[in-house]
């Protein structure tokens, strides 16, 4: 499992703006974030400002609204117009 999570996030970050890359990533990435969120800091208390996990709590969210908005103007979709 690590081998395929180490692959999709080397090749899905060097792709960034790439829709096919930011489709595979964004799905790894938002249950790789929810899943380290609960291990890591989801045990000590419930909301992200008592258990110091507001920087997963700002990534997943930075990730999702990259994912919604789509590729910006410097993304590789943008380069190759």
């Amino acid at each position: 499992m690590i081998y395929v999570a180490g692959s999709i996030e080397l090749v899905g970050g060097t792709l960034v703006g790439d829709r096919v890359a930011d489709a595979l990533g964004r799905v790894h990435r938002q249950r790789h974030d929810g899943v380290a969120y609960w291990l890591a800091h989801g045990t000590n208390a419930l909301l992200p400002i008592a258990n110091r996990g507001e920087l997963a709590v700002l990534y997943c969210f930075i990730f999702l609204f990259i994912a919604a908005h789509g590729p910006g103007i410097w993304s590789v979709d943008a380069a190759r117009r």
